[in-house]
């Protein structure tokens, strides 16, 4: 199963923070906490991508969600309307398949 390391974007993160550690790993469809992300759980999976989208799953601190919060264009994810934070003028997320620093 390939993994897909994802970091937050230098630009307009909804966070406003950024950190150059991946902060969340993609791995079969499924999106987890990296060991770098201090402010979600680990473990679990946090979202589930369907066609695309990242949905919020039971074990994400703020619930499950009916609604995508991300969509993934190519390597970048941006946020959706349905994000509390959604900017729709950039990305806050770049997909990488090796670990970078």
């Amino acid at each position: 199963m390939d993994t897909q390391f994802i970091h937050e974007s230098h630009y307009g993160h909804a966070g406003e923070g950024h950190s150059l550690q991946p902060q969340y790993e993609l791995r079969g469809g499924q999106v987890y906490a990296s060991r770098y992300n201090r402010e979600m759980p680990g473990g679990k999976p946090l979202y589930t991508v369907r066609d695309g989208n990242w949905y919020a799953t039971e074990f994400h601190p703020e619930g499950k969600s009916a609604h995508a919060l991300y969509e993934m264009r190519g390597d970048k994810i941006h946020t959706t309307s349905f994000h509390p934070e959604h900017n729709a003028t950039t990305h806050v997320f770049e997909m990488r398949s090796h670990l970078t620093r």
